[in-house]
This record gives structure tokens, C-alpha cells and sequence, in this order.
């Protein structure tokens, strides 16, 4: 049974503060990154596939990430806690 995540294709997504944080990113394009995931992949789906807003190679630039390094915006603009 794969396992559910509270993001899901279509949700809005940016790396969360603790991640950029853990990885020394404070400036740069990695804080601001922002972008939509087309998809779910991976064992488990633990990998995101997001369309970036801003990305340095071009908007709609096709990229990943763990989920468990991602924030899902709410419908209300905020962003909710990594779970």
C-alpha cells in the first residue's frame, strides 16, 4: 500500500525554512523556490515532480524533491507545516 502524503499533484509547494536551513541555502534561488507538483514517483512516492515558477534555467523548469522537504500551501496562502 503506498503510503499517503499530504502533498498531492496540483498542490503549490516551496522547500520549507528548516530544510534550506539544514542545507546552509539562506540566499539564493532555493529559499524563493516556488512551483506546482505534476507528480507523485518513487518507492513509496517520496519524490515530487514540481514545475518551478522562477527557476535559474527558465520558468516552467521540470525539477524534484523529497517530499519530506517540501511545504504545501493552503488554500487560505499559508504554508503548512512539513509533516
Amino acid at each position: 500500500m503506498a503510503r499517503q502524503h499530504r502533498i498531492q499533484p496540483g498542490d503549490r509547494v516551496r522547500y520549507s525554512s528548516a530544510f534550506c536551513q539544514q542545507v546552509g541555502a539562506v540566499t539564493g534561488w532555493l529559499p524563493q523556490a516556488r512551483g506546482v507538483v505534476v507528480a507523485l514517483w518513487g518507492g513509496g512516492q517520496d519524490l515530487a515532480r514540481i514545475r518551478w515558477d522562477h527557476h535559474p534555467d527558465g520558468p516552467g523548469t521540470l525539477g524534484g524533491a523529497h517530499v519530506g522537504n517540501l511545504q504545501r500551501q493552503t488554500t487560505d496562502g499559508r504554508w503548512a507545516p512539513r509533516r
